[in-house]
């Protein structure tokens, strides 16, 4: 077994069938699908035990509803991975077929890796959150409490959890949750982690989508599985990351001329101006220059 795919379930039911086609649809066939079932509502119950009945690969753990968002229950499942890896799937987002391969191509050199956190707004289109974990402004970023990796693209060997403290644990009130486990990563300094850079996950955010209907929320889903079956989710990323660098430096570029104009209006620039205009100063001035340049030469 190459990977054991995680995806915890309480209530989002319908939406489950398509979080668990695209893991289902990996070009890495290799891998188990635990879905863990945190007191699924007696609503919601038939739907879920259908989906685990769609492969022999998927596995279904139902409990009651544990603390939070049954953290525990995920480490119990855990504990039942066969697999050396591990990935993680919202049941409201969606994978690429290469998400998998892509990851365990990360964990080969690393303990922690993430793929591409990409999302969709319903308004303002595909966005994303900025995350470089071989960078140490990120890592303390995310130490520090602001978490840029959704749950949906994240992944780690089993080695590596296995040396955590305390694994996935019941997070303090006010805390995300998948914030919390990932601190437990990378707060060890012998956790080597990377970033991906290519999409291969879309979420699609829940609180974000609190106006919508599960009826809504299942179609919006249904229709991004078949776009992103025909590669348009890479180019929508590529034509937005040209569109963000073009952006950033016209941006700086009229940053910095702003702040020149106003050096340039500046009672000291011009008054420095006048006196360099002056026969005396400029000659003196040129020969500094020249003494310099002298003294900088070997």
């Amino acid at each position: 077994m190459k990977a054991t795919v995680l995806i915890p379930t309480h209530d989002h039911g319908p939406t489950l069938i398509h979080s668990v086609a695209s893991a289902l649809a990996q070009t890495v066939k290799d891998i188990e699908i635990f879905i863990v079932a945190d007191g699924v509502p007696e609503t919601m119950r038939d739907v879920v035990r259908s989906v685990a009945r769609l492969d022999s690969r998927i596995r279904l753990f139902e409990h009651p509803k544990a603390p939070r968002h049954g953290e525990i229950l995920r480490h119990e499942a855990m504990r039942e991975a066969s697999a050396q890896a591990v990935c993680y799937l919202s049941d409201d987002d969606l994978w690429l077929p290469d998400h998998v391969e892509t990851i365990l191509a990360l964990l080969e050199t690393c303990d922690f890796a993430n793929a591409l956190p990409l999302y969709w707004d319903r308004e303002h289109g595909l966005g994303s959150w900025t995350v470089d974990l071989t960078a140490d402004y990120f890592r303390h970023l995310i130490l520090s409490g602001t978490n840029r990796i959704p749950l949906s693209c994240a992944a780690h060997t089993m080695g590596m959890y296995r040396r955590l403290p305390h694994g996935w644990r019941t997070t303090p009130a006010g805390t995300p949750t998948d914030l919390y486990m990932w601190q437990q990563f990378l707060s060890d300094p012998g956790c080597r982690a990377l970033s991906a850079a290519r999409p291969t996950v879309l979420c699609f955010p829940a609180f974000t989508r609190k106006s919508m209907s599960a009826d809504e929320r299942v179609q919006e889903l249904a229709e991004w599985s078949g776009r992103l079956a025909g590669g348009e989710l890479t180019a929508q990323a590529l034509e937005r990351f040209v569109r963000e660098c073009a952006r950033m430096e016209s941006e700086e570029l009229a940053s910095a001329r702003k702040e020149l104009d106003a050096v340039r209006r500046s009672a000291e620039f011009r008054a420095g101006k006048k006196l360099m205009s002056l026969p005396l100063v400029g000659a003196l001035a040129k020969v500094a220059y020249r003494l310099r340049d002298r003294a900088a030469s070997p």
